[in-house]
Protein backbone atom coordinates (compact mmCIF):
# COMPACT_ATOMS: atom_id res chain seq x y z
CA UNK A 1 0.00 0.00 0.00
CA UNK A 2 1.24 3.35 -0.57
CA UNK A 3 1.83 5.74 1.79
CA UNK A 4 -0.08 8.72 2.22
CA UNK A 5 1.25 11.96 1.74
CA UNK A 6 -1.23 13.70 3.64
CA UNK A 7 -0.06 16.13 6.33
CA UNK A 8 -0.83 15.12 9.87
CA UNK A 9 -3.82 17.71 11.05
CA UNK A 10 -2.45 19.50 14.23
CA UNK A 11 -4.58 21.45 16.36
CA UNK A 12 -4.03 24.83 15.17
CA UNK A 13 -5.36 23.94 11.46
CA UNK A 14 -8.16 21.70 12.49
CA UNK A 15 -11.77 23.12 12.28
CA UNK A 16 -13.00 25.56 15.23
CA UNK A 17 -15.78 23.27 15.79
CA UNK A 18 -13.56 20.95 16.28
CA UNK A 19 -11.27 22.32 18.69
CA UNK A 20 -14.35 23.96 20.51
CA UNK A 21 -15.22 20.43 21.18
CA UNK A 22 -11.47 19.62 22.50
CA UNK A 23 -11.69 22.77 24.91
CA UNK A 24 -14.98 22.07 26.34
CA UNK A 25 -13.28 19.05 28.18
CA UNK A 26 -10.35 21.19 30.06
CA UNK A 27 -12.87 23.43 31.58
CA UNK A 28 -12.52 22.84 35.24
CA UNK A 29 -15.47 21.35 37.71
CA UNK A 30 -15.95 23.83 40.24
CA UNK A 31 -15.08 23.00 43.28
CA UNK A 32 -17.32 21.27 46.19
CA UNK A 33 -19.14 23.54 48.92
CA UNK A 34 -17.29 22.65 52.20
CA UNK A 35 -13.64 22.01 50.62
CA UNK A 36 -10.62 23.94 52.20
CA UNK A 37 -8.12 25.71 49.21
CA UNK A 38 -5.42 23.49 48.12
CA UNK A 39 -2.14 23.04 48.92
CA UNK A 40 0.83 24.12 46.63
CA UNK A 41 0.09 22.88 42.74
CA UNK A 42 3.34 20.53 43.38
CA UNK A 43 1.84 18.61 46.21
CA UNK A 44 -1.39 17.71 45.21
CA UNK A 45 -2.08 14.13 45.06
CA UNK A 46 -4.36 12.67 41.73
CA UNK A 47 -7.67 11.49 44.13
CA UNK A 48 -7.70 15.15 46.06
CA UNK A 49 -10.42 17.25 44.83
CA UNK A 50 -8.44 20.10 43.51
CA UNK A 51 -5.94 17.75 41.28
CA UNK A 52 -7.74 17.65 38.08
CA UNK A 53 -9.26 21.77 38.55
CA UNK A 54 -5.54 23.24 38.98
CA UNK A 55 -4.40 20.30 35.60
CA UNK A 56 -7.48 21.55 33.66
CA UNK A 57 -6.58 25.34 34.22
CA UNK A 58 -2.57 25.04 33.54
CA UNK A 59 -3.80 23.23 30.23
CA UNK A 60 -6.26 25.87 29.13
CA UNK A 61 -3.33 28.30 30.33
CA UNK A 62 -0.89 26.43 27.84
CA UNK A 63 -3.25 26.56 24.56
CA UNK A 64 -3.63 30.53 24.93
CA UNK A 65 0.50 30.40 24.73
CA UNK A 66 -0.15 28.37 21.44
CA UNK A 67 -1.33 31.51 18.89
CA UNK A 68 -3.63 34.35 19.00
CA UNK A 69 -6.56 32.07 17.52
CA UNK A 70 -6.23 29.56 20.23
CA UNK A 71 -6.05 32.08 23.05
CA UNK A 72 -9.37 33.59 21.31
CA UNK A 73 -10.71 30.26 21.81
CA UNK A 74 -9.34 29.30 25.11
CA UNK A 75 -9.25 32.19 26.66
CA UNK A 76 -12.67 32.56 27.78
CA UNK A 77 -13.21 28.66 28.78
CA UNK A 78 -9.85 29.32 31.19
CA UNK A 79 -12.09 32.45 32.83
CA UNK A 80 -15.32 30.44 32.98
CA UNK A 81 -14.66 28.64 36.74
CA UNK A 82 -12.54 31.30 38.49
CA UNK A 83 -11.53 30.37 42.42
CA UNK A 84 -9.64 33.00 44.23
CA UNK A 85 -7.53 30.60 47.16
CA UNK A 86 -5.44 33.75 48.40
CA UNK A 87 -5.16 37.47 48.76
CA UNK A 88 -2.38 37.42 46.09
CA UNK A 89 -4.92 35.93 43.79
CA UNK A 90 -7.63 38.42 44.65
CA UNK A 91 -5.28 41.58 44.04
CA UNK A 92 -4.05 39.90 40.75
CA UNK A 93 -7.70 39.07 39.49
CA UNK A 94 -8.98 42.18 40.05
CA UNK A 95 -5.89 44.15 38.77
CA UNK A 96 -7.06 42.09 35.24
CA UNK A 97 -10.28 42.94 35.44
CA UNK A 98 -9.70 46.68 35.99
CA UNK A 99 -6.97 46.78 32.60
CA UNK A 100 -9.38 44.44 30.53
CA UNK A 101 -13.06 44.46 32.12
CA UNK A 102 -14.00 42.67 28.74
CA UNK A 103 -12.86 39.51 30.62
CA UNK A 104 -15.72 39.93 33.03
CA UNK A 105 -18.10 38.56 30.43
CA UNK A 106 -16.29 35.17 30.56
CA UNK A 107 -16.81 33.92 34.40
CA UNK A 108 -20.15 31.64 34.93
CA UNK A 109 -18.91 30.45 38.78
CA UNK A 110 -16.57 32.22 41.26
CA UNK A 111 -15.57 31.72 44.54
CA UNK A 112 -13.67 33.02 47.33
CA UNK A 113 -11.74 30.48 49.33
CA UNK A 114 -10.57 33.25 52.07
CA UNK A 115 -12.21 34.76 54.95
CA UNK A 116 -12.67 38.38 53.80
CA UNK A 117 -12.54 39.38 58.08
CA UNK A 118 -10.22 37.23 59.14
CA UNK A 119 -7.21 39.11 60.81
CA UNK A 120 -4.99 37.25 58.57
CA UNK A 121 -6.12 37.92 55.28
CA UNK A 122 -6.50 41.77 56.32
CA UNK A 123 -2.54 41.97 57.23
CA UNK A 124 -2.18 40.24 54.10
CA UNK A 125 -3.74 42.42 52.02
CA UNK A 126 -2.21 45.57 53.79
CA UNK A 127 1.31 44.18 53.25
CA UNK A 128 0.39 43.36 49.49
CA UNK A 129 -0.81 46.39 48.25
CA UNK A 130 2.07 48.64 48.18
CA UNK A 131 3.61 45.83 46.02
CA UNK A 132 0.90 45.18 43.50
CA UNK A 133 -1.37 48.73 43.36
CA UNK A 134 1.35 50.89 41.55
CA UNK A 135 1.00 48.08 38.82
CA UNK A 136 -2.72 48.39 38.21
CA UNK A 137 -3.62 50.14 34.94
CA UNK A 138 -7.05 50.83 34.25
CA UNK A 139 -8.75 50.78 31.22
CA UNK A 140 -10.31 54.35 29.40
CA UNK A 141 -13.30 54.68 29.65
CA UNK A 142 -16.49 56.75 31.11
CA UNK A 143 -18.20 54.23 32.30
CA UNK A 144 -20.30 53.86 35.76
CA UNK A 145 -17.93 50.80 36.67
CA UNK A 146 -14.88 51.74 34.99
CA UNK A 147 -15.35 55.15 36.82
CA UNK A 148 -15.91 54.22 40.34
CA UNK A 149 -13.00 51.53 39.74
CA UNK A 150 -10.62 54.52 39.08
CA UNK A 151 -11.99 56.44 41.65
CA UNK A 152 -11.64 53.80 44.46
CA UNK A 153 -7.77 52.95 43.24
CA UNK A 154 -7.56 56.60 43.70
CA UNK A 155 -8.46 56.45 47.65
CA UNK A 156 -6.39 53.33 47.99
CA UNK A 157 -3.49 55.23 46.89
CA UNK A 158 -4.45 58.25 48.78
CA UNK A 159 -4.76 56.24 52.09
CA UNK A 160 -2.08 53.83 51.56
CA UNK A 161 0.65 55.26 53.64
CA UNK A 162 -1.34 55.54 56.89
CA UNK A 163 -3.10 52.29 55.56
CA UNK A 164 0.11 50.13 55.93
CA UNK A 165 1.08 51.94 59.21
CA UNK A 166 -2.50 51.58 60.98
CA UNK A 167 -4.32 48.34 62.34
CA UNK A 168 -7.81 48.55 62.32
CA UNK A 169 -8.60 51.73 60.38
CA UNK A 170 -8.98 49.34 56.64
CA UNK A 171 -10.07 46.21 57.69
CA UNK A 172 -13.23 46.64 55.11
CA UNK A 173 -10.62 46.90 52.09
CA UNK A 174 -10.74 42.85 51.48
CA UNK A 175 -14.46 42.46 51.43
CA UNK A 176 -14.13 46.20 49.15
CA UNK A 177 -11.91 44.52 46.41
CA UNK A 178 -14.20 41.10 46.16
CA UNK A 179 -17.65 43.70 45.54
CA UNK A 180 -15.42 45.45 42.65
CA UNK A 181 -14.64 41.90 41.53
CA UNK A 182 -18.21 40.84 41.51
CA UNK A 183 -19.20 43.57 39.77
CA UNK A 184 -17.47 43.17 37.08
CA UNK A 185 -18.04 39.70 36.36
CA UNK A 186 -21.54 40.23 34.75
CA UNK A 187 -22.38 37.24 33.09
CA UNK A 188 -21.45 35.19 36.35
CA UNK A 189 -24.42 32.65 37.68
CA UNK A 190 -22.58 30.95 40.91
CA UNK A 191 -20.63 32.42 43.55
CA UNK A 192 -19.09 30.65 46.44
CA UNK A 193 -18.12 33.27 49.55
CA UNK A 194 -16.57 31.69 52.38
CA UNK A 195 -17.78 33.29 55.74
CA UNK A 196 -16.92 33.45 59.23
CA UNK A 197 -18.20 30.69 61.56
CA UNK A 198 -16.45 32.53 64.85
CA UNK A 199 -17.83 35.54 66.75
CA UNK A 200 -13.77 36.36 66.95
CA UNK A 201 -14.04 37.54 62.58
CA UNK A 202 -16.82 39.90 62.33
CA UNK A 203 -19.75 38.89 59.57
CA UNK A 204 -19.71 40.54 55.89
CA UNK A 205 -21.94 44.00 56.79
CA UNK A 206 -19.61 45.75 54.49
CA UNK A 207 -20.04 43.91 51.59
CA UNK A 208 -23.57 43.30 51.76
CA UNK A 209 -23.87 47.19 52.23
CA UNK A 210 -21.62 48.00 49.41
CA UNK A 211 -23.45 45.32 47.51
CA UNK A 212 -26.78 46.47 48.41
CA UNK A 213 -25.48 50.16 46.78
CA UNK A 214 -24.95 48.31 43.81
CA UNK A 215 -28.52 49.80 42.57
CA UNK A 216 -27.64 53.06 43.38
CA UNK A 217 -24.41 53.12 41.47
CA UNK A 218 -26.37 52.09 38.46
CA UNK A 219 -29.73 54.26 39.34
CA UNK A 220 -29.05 55.96 35.68
CA UNK A 221 -28.38 52.47 33.91
CA UNK A 222 -30.42 50.02 35.56
CA UNK A 223 -30.17 47.56 33.11
CA UNK A 224 -26.80 47.68 32.99
CA UNK A 225 -26.19 46.91 37.13
CA UNK A 226 -24.10 43.91 37.61
CA UNK A 227 -25.27 40.46 39.62
CA UNK A 228 -28.21 39.63 37.76
CA UNK A 229 -27.11 36.66 36.17
CA UNK A 230 -26.45 35.37 39.82
CA UNK A 231 -28.80 32.26 40.89
CA UNK A 232 -27.35 30.08 43.05
CA UNK A 233 -25.26 31.41 45.63
CA UNK A 234 -23.12 29.32 48.44
CA UNK A 235 -21.97 30.47 51.78
CA UNK A 236 -18.98 28.09 52.86
CA UNK A 237 -18.27 27.88 56.39
CA UNK A 238 -14.64 28.44 56.52
CA UNK A 239 -13.46 25.23 56.63
CA UNK A 240 -10.36 25.10 57.72
CA UNK A 241 -11.27 27.32 61.18
CA UNK A 242 -13.69 24.70 61.56
CA UNK A 243 -10.68 22.05 61.31
CA UNK A 244 -9.29 23.90 63.91
CA UNK A 245 -12.35 23.93 66.44
CA UNK A 246 -13.17 20.40 66.16
CA UNK A 247 -9.61 19.73 66.82
CA UNK A 248 -9.57 21.75 69.86
CA UNK A 249 -6.44 23.25 68.48
CA UNK A 250 -8.64 27.16 68.33
CA UNK A 251 -7.64 29.66 71.24
CA UNK A 252 -11.03 31.41 70.11
CA UNK A 253 -13.62 32.69 72.71
CA UNK A 254 -17.01 31.98 70.97
CA UNK A 255 -19.87 30.01 71.56
CA UNK A 256 -20.38 26.68 72.22
CA UNK A 257 -22.24 25.88 68.47
CA UNK A 258 -20.02 27.29 65.81
CA UNK A 259 -20.88 27.75 62.53
CA UNK A 260 -21.96 30.37 59.75
CA UNK A 261 -24.87 32.21 60.13
CA UNK A 262 -26.72 33.31 56.91
CA UNK A 263 -29.77 34.84 58.77
CA UNK A 264 -27.24 37.97 58.87
CA UNK A 265 -26.77 37.69 54.82
CA UNK A 266 -30.18 39.05 54.07
CA UNK A 267 -29.24 41.74 53.02
CA UNK A 268 -27.25 39.80 50.45
CA UNK A 269 -30.18 37.48 49.24
CA UNK A 270 -32.51 40.92 48.62
CA UNK A 271 -29.78 42.24 46.40
CA UNK A 272 -29.41 39.82 43.95
CA UNK A 273 -32.66 40.03 42.07
CA UNK A 274 -32.26 36.34 40.68
CA UNK A 275 -31.21 34.47 43.37
CA UNK A 276 -33.18 30.90 44.04
CA UNK A 277 -30.30 28.84 45.27
CA UNK A 278 -28.97 28.90 48.61
CA UNK A 279 -26.06 26.13 49.43
CA UNK A 280 -24.68 26.46 52.87
CA UNK A 281 -21.98 24.61 54.25
CA UNK A 282 -21.45 24.30 58.49
CA UNK A 283 -24.24 26.42 59.34
CA UNK A 284 -25.11 26.99 63.05
CA UNK A 285 -28.47 25.68 63.23
CA UNK A 286 -30.39 29.25 63.34
CA UNK A 287 -33.00 30.28 60.94
CA UNK A 288 -34.81 32.84 62.74
CA UNK A 289 -34.86 36.09 61.36
CA UNK A 290 -31.71 38.24 62.87
CA UNK A 291 -34.21 40.60 64.23
CA UNK A 292 -36.02 37.74 66.34
CA UNK A 293 -32.65 37.81 68.32
CA UNK A 294 -33.98 41.00 69.94
CA UNK A 295 -37.22 40.09 70.30
CA UNK A 296 -37.00 40.94 74.18
CA UNK A 297 -35.91 44.62 73.23
CA UNK A 298 -38.53 44.86 70.89
CA UNK A 299 -42.49 46.57 71.80
CA UNK A 300 -44.68 44.76 72.18
CA UNK A 301 -46.99 45.71 69.29
CA UNK A 302 -43.67 45.29 66.89
CA UNK A 303 -45.01 43.74 63.94
CA UNK A 304 -43.42 40.21 62.96
CA UNK A 305 -40.27 40.99 60.63
CA UNK A 306 -41.46 39.68 56.90
CA UNK A 307 -39.23 36.59 56.14
CA UNK A 308 -35.27 37.09 54.79
CA UNK A 309 -35.62 34.59 52.13
CA UNK A 310 -38.59 35.14 49.73
CA UNK A 311 -37.45 34.46 46.50
CA UNK A 312 -35.32 31.15 47.84
CA UNK A 313 -36.73 28.24 45.98
CA UNK A 314 -33.98 25.66 47.06
CA UNK A 315 -31.80 25.04 49.97
CA UNK A 316 -29.12 22.37 50.32
CA UNK A 317 -27.40 22.57 54.09
CA UNK A 318 -24.41 20.64 54.43
CA UNK A 319 -22.81 19.38 57.68
CA UNK A 320 -25.29 21.50 59.94
CA UNK A 321 -26.35 21.48 63.07
CA UNK A 322 -29.92 22.71 62.22
CA UNK A 323 -32.84 20.72 64.73
CA UNK A 324 -36.08 20.12 63.69
CA UNK A 325 -37.52 23.38 65.49
CA UNK A 326 -34.77 25.05 63.50
CA UNK A 327 -35.58 23.83 60.25
CA UNK A 328 -39.55 25.35 61.03
CA UNK A 329 -38.43 29.06 61.08
CA UNK A 330 -36.12 28.27 58.07
CA UNK A 331 -39.53 27.28 55.99
CA UNK A 332 -40.90 30.12 57.25
CA UNK A 333 -38.59 31.99 56.10
CA UNK A 334 -38.63 30.82 53.05
CA UNK A 335 -42.06 30.43 52.25
CA UNK A 336 -41.58 29.77 48.15
CA UNK A 337 -39.01 26.95 49.14
CA UNK A 338 -39.52 23.95 46.74
CA UNK A 339 -36.56 22.60 47.94
CA UNK A 340 -35.04 21.30 51.33
CA UNK A 341 -31.70 19.23 51.79
CA UNK A 342 -29.78 19.05 55.32
CA UNK A 343 -26.86 16.87 55.82
CA UNK A 344 -26.25 16.84 59.64
CA UNK A 345 -22.67 17.12 61.39
CA UNK A 346 -24.15 16.03 64.84
CA UNK A 347 -23.22 18.51 67.77
CA UNK A 348 -23.94 17.45 71.19
CA UNK A 349 -24.18 20.71 72.57
CA UNK A 350 -27.04 21.59 70.47
CA UNK A 351 -28.98 19.02 72.93
CA UNK A 352 -27.69 21.74 75.76
CA UNK A 353 -29.38 24.70 74.42
CA UNK A 354 -32.69 23.15 73.51
CA UNK A 355 -35.30 23.08 76.56
CA UNK A 356 -37.88 20.62 74.83
CA UNK A 357 -40.00 20.65 78.11
CA UNK A 358 -41.58 17.61 77.10
CA UNK A 359 -44.64 18.69 75.71
CA UNK A 360 -46.65 16.47 73.38
CA UNK A 361 -45.60 18.23 70.37
CA UNK A 362 -43.20 21.83 70.31
CA UNK A 363 -45.40 24.66 69.06
CA UNK A 364 -42.43 25.19 66.69
CA UNK A 365 -42.15 21.45 65.75
CA UNK A 366 -40.67 20.53 62.30
CA UNK A 367 -44.45 18.91 61.54
CA UNK A 368 -45.83 22.07 61.86
CA UNK A 369 -43.60 23.89 59.84
CA UNK A 370 -44.41 21.68 56.89
CA UNK A 371 -48.15 21.52 57.74
CA UNK A 372 -48.33 25.44 57.67
CA UNK A 373 -44.92 26.67 55.58
CA UNK A 374 -44.33 24.40 53.04
CA UNK A 375 -47.28 24.50 50.39
CA UNK A 376 -44.60 24.56 47.48
CA UNK A 377 -42.32 21.89 48.94
CA UNK A 378 -41.42 19.10 46.25
CA UNK A 379 -37.82 17.50 47.25
CA UNK A 380 -37.31 17.05 50.88
CA UNK A 381 -34.05 15.35 52.13
CA UNK A 382 -33.77 15.83 56.11
CA UNK A 383 -31.65 13.31 58.72
CA UNK A 384 -30.65 13.72 62.25
CA UNK A 385 -28.22 10.96 63.99
CA UNK A 386 -30.41 11.18 66.79
CA UNK A 387 -32.62 13.20 68.62
CA UNK A 388 -33.97 11.01 71.29
CA UNK A 389 -35.21 13.37 74.02
CA UNK A 390 -36.53 15.98 72.24
CA UNK A 391 -39.14 14.17 70.38
CA UNK A 392 -41.60 16.63 70.26
CA UNK A 393 -39.78 19.10 67.86
CA UNK A 394 -40.32 16.77 65.26
CA UNK A 395 -44.19 16.21 65.53
CA UNK A 396 -46.50 14.12 68.20
CA UNK A 397 -44.64 11.58 69.44
CA UNK A 398 -41.57 12.52 66.79
CA UNK A 399 -43.51 11.69 64.04
CA UNK A 400 -44.21 13.71 60.91
CA UNK A 401 -47.49 13.18 60.31
CA UNK A 402 -48.15 16.19 58.08
CA UNK A 403 -46.04 14.24 55.03
CA UNK A 404 -49.45 12.23 54.28
CA UNK A 405 -51.40 15.72 53.12
CA UNK A 406 -48.30 17.19 51.51
CA UNK A 407 -49.86 17.16 47.72
CA UNK A 408 -47.11 18.74 45.98
CA UNK A 409 -44.25 16.66 47.62
CA UNK A 410 -42.32 15.05 44.75
CA UNK A 411 -39.33 13.01 45.81
CA UNK A 412 -38.67 12.21 49.81
CA UNK A 413 -35.64 11.04 51.55
CA UNK A 414 -36.84 10.21 55.41
CA UNK A 415 -35.86 8.26 58.46
CA UNK A 416 -38.22 5.46 59.31
CA UNK A 417 -37.46 6.83 62.66
CA UNK A 418 -39.09 10.00 61.79
CA UNK A 419 -42.31 8.01 60.07
CA UNK A 420 -42.97 5.99 63.48
CA UNK A 421 -40.97 7.70 66.16
CA UNK A 422 -39.65 3.85 67.54
CA UNK A 423 -38.73 0.69 65.68
CA UNK A 424 -41.59 -1.26 67.89
CA UNK A 425 -44.13 0.96 66.04
CA UNK A 426 -43.30 -1.11 62.95
CA UNK A 427 -46.54 -2.01 60.93
CA UNK A 428 -48.75 -0.29 63.19
CA UNK A 429 -49.58 1.91 60.48
CA UNK A 430 -49.29 0.83 57.29
CA UNK A 431 -46.14 2.96 55.45
CA UNK A 432 -48.31 3.73 52.29
CA UNK A 433 -50.42 5.98 54.77
CA UNK A 434 -47.55 8.06 55.92
CA UNK A 435 -46.56 9.60 53.23
CA UNK A 436 -47.36 11.86 50.32
CA UNK A 437 -50.26 11.04 47.92
CA UNK A 438 -47.69 12.25 44.80
CA UNK A 439 -44.35 10.68 45.23
CA UNK A 440 -42.64 10.00 42.37
CA UNK A 441 -39.21 9.13 44.31
CA UNK A 442 -38.74 7.70 47.87
CA UNK A 443 -35.85 6.67 49.72
CA UNK A 444 -36.59 5.16 53.40
CA UNK A 445 -32.82 5.51 55.44
CA UNK A 446 -33.43 2.51 57.63
CA UNK A 447 -32.39 4.07 60.96
CA UNK A 448 -33.57 4.62 64.43
CA UNK A 449 -32.04 7.05 67.36
CA UNK A 450 -31.77 3.92 69.52
CA UNK A 451 -28.77 3.07 66.82
CA UNK A 452 -26.76 5.90 67.21
CA UNK A 453 -24.35 4.48 70.31
CA UNK A 454 -23.04 1.92 67.63
CA UNK A 455 -21.41 4.58 64.95
CA UNK A 456 -18.24 4.93 66.74
CA UNK A 457 -17.64 1.10 67.49
CA UNK A 458 -18.88 -0.27 64.19
CA UNK A 459 -15.33 0.43 62.28
CA UNK A 460 -13.39 -1.40 64.97
CA UNK A 461 -16.30 -4.59 65.17
CA UNK A 462 -14.81 -8.10 64.32
CA UNK A 463 -16.46 -10.68 62.47
CA UNK A 464 -17.95 -12.38 65.78
CA UNK A 465 -19.41 -8.92 66.38
CA UNK A 466 -21.02 -8.58 63.34
CA UNK A 467 -22.38 -11.82 63.70
CA UNK A 468 -23.61 -11.41 67.29
CA UNK A 469 -25.61 -8.43 65.81
CA UNK A 470 -26.96 -9.84 62.83
CA UNK A 471 -28.78 -12.45 64.78
CA UNK A 472 -30.10 -10.03 67.90
CA UNK A 473 -31.83 -7.88 64.59
CA UNK A 474 -34.12 -11.03 63.41
CA UNK A 475 -37.34 -9.67 65.33
CA UNK A 476 -37.03 -6.24 63.72
CA UNK A 477 -35.99 -7.85 60.23
CA UNK A 478 -38.67 -9.64 60.04
CA UNK A 479 -41.34 -6.93 60.90
CA UNK A 480 -39.12 -4.10 58.54
CA UNK A 481 -39.51 -6.61 55.69
CA UNK A 482 -43.24 -7.23 56.57
CA UNK A 483 -44.00 -3.69 56.45
CA UNK A 484 -42.55 -3.41 53.31
CA UNK A 485 -44.04 -5.95 51.66
CA UNK A 486 -47.36 -4.92 52.54
CA UNK A 487 -46.24 -1.43 51.48
CA UNK A 488 -45.17 -3.33 48.03
CA UNK A 489 -48.87 -4.92 47.79
CA UNK A 490 -50.67 -1.79 48.91
CA UNK A 491 -48.54 0.95 46.78
CA UNK A 492 -51.16 1.65 44.16
CA UNK A 493 -53.98 1.86 46.24
CA UNK A 494 -52.63 5.78 47.32
CA UNK A 495 -49.61 5.97 45.31
CA UNK A 496 -49.98 6.43 41.88
CA UNK A 497 -47.20 8.28 40.66
CA UNK A 498 -44.52 6.43 42.47
CA UNK A 499 -41.50 5.33 40.15
CA UNK A 500 -38.82 4.22 42.28
CA UNK A 501 -38.31 3.20 45.97
CA UNK A 502 -34.76 2.78 47.61
CA UNK A 503 -33.84 1.46 50.97
CA UNK A 504 -30.07 2.99 52.22
CA UNK A 505 -29.02 1.00 54.88
CA UNK A 506 -27.59 2.65 57.87
CA UNK A 507 -25.70 0.07 59.59
CA UNK A 508 -24.97 -3.20 56.87
CA UNK A 509 -24.79 -5.95 59.38
CA UNK A 510 -28.39 -5.74 60.36
CA UNK A 511 -28.87 -7.53 57.03
CA UNK A 512 -25.53 -8.97 55.85
CA UNK A 513 -23.69 -11.93 57.53
CA UNK A 514 -20.51 -11.62 55.83
CA UNK A 515 -19.82 -14.79 53.60
CA UNK A 516 -23.06 -16.38 53.65
CA UNK A 517 -25.81 -13.54 53.65
CA UNK A 518 -25.58 -10.70 51.14
CA UNK A 519 -27.92 -7.57 51.37
CA UNK A 520 -30.16 -8.36 48.57
CA UNK A 521 -30.79 -11.45 49.61
CA UNK A 522 -33.86 -10.43 52.24
CA UNK A 523 -35.61 -8.03 49.33
CA UNK A 524 -35.72 -10.59 46.69
CA UNK A 525 -39.54 -10.85 47.72
CA UNK A 526 -40.05 -7.08 48.13
CA UNK A 527 -38.48 -6.10 45.11
CA UNK A 528 -40.50 -8.57 43.19
CA UNK A 529 -43.76 -7.37 44.33
CA UNK A 530 -42.82 -3.79 43.53
CA UNK A 531 -41.82 -4.75 40.21
CA UNK A 532 -45.58 -6.03 39.94
CA UNK A 533 -46.63 -3.16 40.99
CA UNK A 534 -44.36 -1.19 38.10
CA UNK A 535 -42.12 0.02 40.86
CA UNK A 536 -38.55 -0.66 40.80
CA UNK A 537 -37.09 -1.43 44.05
CA UNK A 538 -33.80 -1.08 45.09
CA UNK A 539 -31.26 -1.18 47.99
CA UNK A 540 -27.97 0.38 49.29
CA UNK A 541 -25.99 0.12 52.15
CA UNK A 542 -23.38 2.85 53.61
CA UNK A 543 -19.98 1.39 53.78
CA UNK A 544 -18.14 1.03 57.47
Amino acid sequence: MAESNSPVPVLGTMPPEIIALILDFLIPQPPEIGETRPVAYHQLMVDEPWFDFTRCRRGLHSVCRVSRRLSEMARPLLYRVVAIWDETAMLLFFRTLCSKPHYGLFPRYVSCHITLTCNNVIREVRELLPKYLPTFAPAPGSGILVTATRQFLHMLRSFLPQMVASVGDFDHVPQALFCFILMFLSKVETALLQIPISDDQPEYAVLCGQIEGIKDLFRTEPDAAPLQMIRTLLLQGDPELLSEIEEDECECDGPDVWGAQPRKYAPLFSSLPNLTTLEVSSDDGVWTTALDEFDDFLPFDEAAPPPFMPNIRHIYLHNSVAYPGDLHHLLLNAPRLETLYMAPRGDDSLKEMVDDGHAAEHPESLDIGLASHAKHLRNLDVSWEDISGFESLVGPDGRLTSLAQMESLHTLCVQMGLLYGKPSAVLETPLVELLPPNLVELALEDWWWSNVELLDVLPTWAARDRVRHYQAQNHYRAAALRTLTHFARDVRTRLHRLQRVVLLVKIPWTWVLEGAVPLEFHFEVVKKVFLEQGVEFSVKSDEV
